[in-house]
Formats: structure tokens, sequence, C-alpha cells
């Protein structure tokens, strides 16, 4: 009812009330549900804030995803998904299970929020919110008691995953600032780890290589996107060697970093 007054959630807002109307005439604010779907299933790929970049979150295209699928099956068969118990510890908005079904599929991640805006995909799925390097794995029992039992039953597993690539100090912002992620791999895995784990890619691995020992697991799979440098960089000499003795190399791939949203290419 004032020309330059916005009133929103009970709250006054000075704005340039013709500039306004402009906007609102341009911009519609009215869509279908299939626009709603649409607009949620990009939602992971608009959504580009600061915080998200500074801790390494990028989403998984979908052209790898199909091909990171194609490569599990032709070790696993194409029935994996039926076999094997999935858990993608670090789902994020599930780019990398959101096109496919499985029998028995567990989705994990940091943001509650994240699983908010993926809540119509993998409906099939245990969706919950899971701190992967801090939590203690007795949350479980709570949170996916199906996924503790497939541990302690020894079931086919199948971690499959793109963790998040912080490390400290390593990073720039967009005027050359370094160390946007200082403390970022400042986790409990870290702490209780026998050597020093530079980045957060080396402490999921690490942890995966935990669960698989302590719970005596005879078939777990590991499907992950990383960088390169956990294999070969010297800094990783001990995890490598003691990784390498629980799980053996079988495929890959290498293709360019930019090819995720947001990065560059070296």
């Amino acid at each position: 009812r004032k020309k330059n007054i916005l009133v929103a959630n009970d709250k006054q807002v000075a704005i340039n009330g013709d500039q306004f109307e402009l906007f609102m005439q341009m911009h519609s604010t009215e869509y279908s549900p299939k626009e709603k779907r649409i607009m949620t299933a990009i939602s992971d790929r608009l959504i580009e804030d600061t915080n998200r970049r500074n801790k390494g979150e990028f989403y998984t295209p979908t052209l790898f995803v199909d091909y990171a699928h194609g490569m599990i099956e032709k070790e696993l068969g194409s029935h994996w998904k039926d076999n094997y118990v999935v858990w993608d510890c670090c789902c994020g908005t599930k780019n990398l299970t959101r096109d496919y079904r499985f029998k028995e599929l567990y989705c994990s991640t940091l943001e509650q929020a994240e699983l908010d805006i993926s809540r119509n995909y993998n409906k099939e799925a245990t969706s919950f919110q899971f701190d992967f390097l801090n939590d203690s794995l007795d949350d479980l029992k709570v949170k996916a008691p199906g996924l503790l039992e497939a541990f302690e039953l020894n079931k086919p597993i199948v971690f499959f995953l793109n963790p998040p690539y912080g490390s400290p100090g390593k990073s720039r912002d967009n005027i050359g600032r370094r160390g946007i992620n200082a403390g970022c791999t400042n986790t409990v895995v870290n702490a209780t780890a026998p050597y020093g784990l530079r980045d957060l890619i080396a402490q999921f691995l690490y942890r995966i290589h935990y669960i698989t020992k302590h719970y005596g697991l005879t078939n777990c799979v590991l499907a992950a996107f990383t960088k390169p440098t956990w294999l070969c960089g010297q800094s990783y000499k001990n995890f490598r060697s003691d990784f390498l003795n629980t799980f053996t190399f079988s495929r890959g791939i290498l293709f360019i970093a930019s090819s995720f949203a947001g990065v560059g290419s070296d």
C-alpha cells in the first residue's frame, strides 16, 4: 500500500517501488508442478554459494555419473544394484544415485538442507543426516539400523561417493587470498588416524578402510571420484600402504578437473 515499502514476514523493507514493479512484470512467480520439479532437479547446480566452494563440494555431472555406473557394472555385473548394499556417505543432493533404483540404498550427507532438496529422489533409500568424519558409527543404530546390520552380517557393500575436496590452506578465493579452507580437516577421523591425512578425500577413504577392517567385511567395494594425489603422492605413502593392504585397485579413469562446476582446469 506504500509505494516504496515492501512488507515481508511482517517486516517493512524500503525499496524502489518502480524498479520492483518493473522486475515483477518481467519475471513470473507462478510455476507448474513440472517446472518446480525441473528447478528442484538442478537446484544443486544453482547453489554456488561461497561456503560450499570453500569446503570443496562440487556436483557430479550426469555424464560422469553414468560412466561410473558403467564401470561398476563391468566389475560387479549388471545386477549389482540388487546384489549389493550401497552407501553414498556424502550424497549431497543424490547426483550419483538419483537416476537409478537400488534394492538397498543408504544416502547420508552433512547438510540436512540437501536431503530436503532431494527428498523426491531415491525414495527407496534410507536417507539421513550424518557427519561421516565426526559422528560415531553408533549413531547408525537410530539413523540407519539396516546399514549397521549389513555391516554386522558381512553383506556385500559398495561405498559409492564423490567426497569433498577440501584441504587446509591450499585454495584461493577470487582475489587470491590463501587458506579459505583452513581448519576444514580438523575432524575426529584425522585426530584418531595413526598418520596425518592432508585432505578430506583421504579422511573419507580412511574411515571406509576402518569400517571394512572393524566389521571384517570380506566383500567391500569402493567406487569414488577423487583427486589422484593419494594414489601417487609421497605424503600419502603410509596411508596408501595401509589402505592397499585391504583394497586392491581394479580400474579407473582420469578426466580434467574443470568438468566439475566451478573448478579450474589446473
